[in-house]
């Protein structure tokens, strides 16, 4: 039994190390080869900066010029408890502690994996597996870092403690969620009342204890930070995240309205690009099937989890934007656990077969999330970003070291206006600006070439270049082939 026990550690150290080692392969690379951008992690690092120096966090990268308090664009508080480690991590804080937190979870997927199962069972370890090669988590790593991830990574904790009876444990779990983005709350409403409906007959008449106060607090809050809190951060009426559902309604009731008064052509917009340029077909159909064949075949059978992702399907799918159907960036971190604990389930009150099932599923979302790190249907995929396995991912194809050098001219307090990939390297002062937006910065840094020239068009970056130098206002301190710097 000892040599039983050993051998089960000795796999389970195997399967973290190997995807500490993968997941670090990917975001940790990007970072160095400045793959990383302003929006999101220069924003993130630009927070983390003001907190840590207990400043008022301010959102000054937009490409729009217009400056609003942090929080108003995502109410991110837990930020404040994540800034101290700026000081031990700098630039690579954020991108450590998203690995960490992924980590984390699938340790809670595992815990939670254990008390269903035979204490000699492989199924939990066949599980963690599946949990840790869900395309969500590829994706996510492969764009900056996000705090929905983090959200989504506190799921499965809370989950555990909560069906553990743990309530103290689940509460704190419960805050941190809440803390991590606003958008968390709603789903967490409705994972309660999903859990609340699976757990009925063991512990309906302890739901008065902690169940029913949490939902109705999850909601509250969720509707006070999102609907007042937000817009009255962001100088707006609404919230200006509802952008994306404008089609739909302006406000979070006038958008619930319409999809109560018509509820068919509601659905029907989870499958259609709605945008009618053709360039666009797909992308969703390439999302729904990448959600079945990563454990999603559980949802057939265990629907109460379909109830747990309702508010993520609408978030995604009910927006008009093309970015937020596919399955790039951050954007499908939240089906990650959920999927893993549905698959938990189905395995769990399944009367035959059970690792066989653990196994199928577990092979099948290697198989289909390795696929698509090579092939995707999803717009503005890079596969340099995200596979780890290439050559060309460790590639910078510009001279990173002397860049990073040169970038040393700049002044910690001052202010400076970058080109997209420089901002995480560079946030940490109290104004930075997403060029073209200039305003009153000190310095400008430009990398000319490999690295995108975003929002510009490359013929009216070069435009801009040639305007700053002929300004008379700023002077070039610093030019090479990769890298131009300009001094006031």
């Amino acid at each position: 039994m000892k040599k039983y026990f050993a051998g089960n550690q000795i796999k389970l150290l195997a399967v973290f190390t190997v995807f500490a080692i993968i997941y670090c392969l990917i975001s940790l690379v990007n970072h160095y080869q400045l793959r990383t951008y302003a929006l999101d992690l220069g924003m993130y690092n630009n927070a983390l900066y003001s907190f840590a120096h207990f400043k008022s966090a301010y959102f000054t990268l937009g490409i729009d010029g217009v400056e609003m308090p942090f929080l108003g664009t995502h109410f991110s508080v837990i930020l404040i408890f994540l800034s101290p480690f700026y000081f031990v991590f700098g630039s690579y804080t954020l991108l450590i502690i998203q690995i960490i937190a992924i980590l984390a979870g699938g340790l809670a997927i595992y815990k939670y994996s254990k008390i269903q199962f035979s204490s000699n069972s492989s199924i939990p370890l066949i599980i963690l597996i599946q949990f840790f090669s869900i395309w969500g988590i590829y994706s996510a790593l492969s764009f900056d870092f996000h705090c929905n991830v983090l959200g989504a990574m506190f799921i499965p904790w809370f989950i555990y403690y909560l069906e553990t009876r743990k309530l103290i444990q689940a509460s704190i779990f419960l805050l941190l969620i809440l803390f991590s983005v606003e958008t968390m709350s709603i789903w967490v409403f409705f994972i309660i009342i999903g859990l609340m409906i699976k757990n009925w007959k063991e512990y309906k008449k302890e739901y008065l204890k902690f169940e029913i106060p949490a939902a109705i607090f999850c909601l509250l809050y969720g509707i006070i930070i999102i609907s007042i809190v937000m817009p009255s951060l962001q100088g707006t009426e609404g919230n200006l995240q509802f952008g994306r559902y404008s089609h739909l309604g302006n406000s979070l009731g006038s958008i619930l309205l319409t999809m109560i008064k018509s509820p068919l052509h509601t659905f029907s917009l989870l499958f259609q690009n709605t945008l009618g340029d053709p360039v666009y077909n797909g992308i969703k159909q390439e999302f729904l099937i990448m959600v079945l064949v990563s454990g999603g075949i559980a949802l057939l059978f265990r629907p109460v989890y379909f109830l747990m992702f309702i508010p993520i399907f609408a978030q995604k799918l009910l927006s008009n934007d093309y970015a937020l159907w596919g399955i790039n960036g951050q954007y499908s971190i939240e089906f990650v656990p959920i999927l893993s604990i549905a698959l938990i389930d189905l395995v769990k009150n399944s009367k035959k077969f059970k690792v066989g099932i653990a196994v199928f599923v577990a092979l099948t979302t290697l198989f289909f999330t390795f696929n698509s790190l090579d092939h995707r249907t999803s717009k503005w995929y890079d596969k340099t970003n995200n596979r780890f396995y290439s050559g060309i991912h460790y590639d910078s194809e510009i001279d990173v070291t002397k860049i990073k050098n040169a970038l040393k001219v700049i002044d910690d307090n001052s202010k400076v206006s970058v080109i997209s990939c420089l901002a995480p390297y560079l946030a940490f002062r109290d104004k930075i600006y997403h060029f073209p937006i200039i305003k009153d910065a000190d310095y400008i840094a430009l990398i000319l070439h490999k690295r995108g020239t975003y929002p510009l068009s490359v013929d009216a970056f070069n435009n801009k270049i040639n305007e700053l130098k002929n300004s008379g206002i700023y002077k070039i301190i610093y030019e090479d082939s990769d890298l131009l710097i300009f001094k006031k």
